[in-house]
């Protein structure tokens, strides 16, 4: 949420290596946080600013986590 590119990288390594879903990262942690960084937009307590900092952080994040969930999804689509 604050922004900081290479703690989010290095927090998200950790969990990564002390086998936390990707997963559950990303809809636990990650998504959660960006919804209170757009709360705190909306209540103009963050600016754009800030929004692209935390979304520069989240975007190195799911640069680690990629290849997990890529590698965790079906072969096929649902309903294939």
């Amino acid at each position: 949420m604050n922004g900081q590119n290479k703690a989010a990288a290095a927090v998200t390594r950790e969990a990564l290596d002390a086998g936390v879903p990707a997963l559950e990262l990303v809809s636990k942690y990650m998504v959660t946080a960006m919804d209170e960084v757009g709360r705190r937009y909306e209540c103009e307590e963050y600016f754009v600013p800030e929004l692209l900092l935390a979304a520069r952080a989240m975007k190195g994040a799911m640069e680690l986590i990629r290849p997990q969930l890529a590698a965790a999804a079906p072969s096929r689509p649902a309903g294939w």
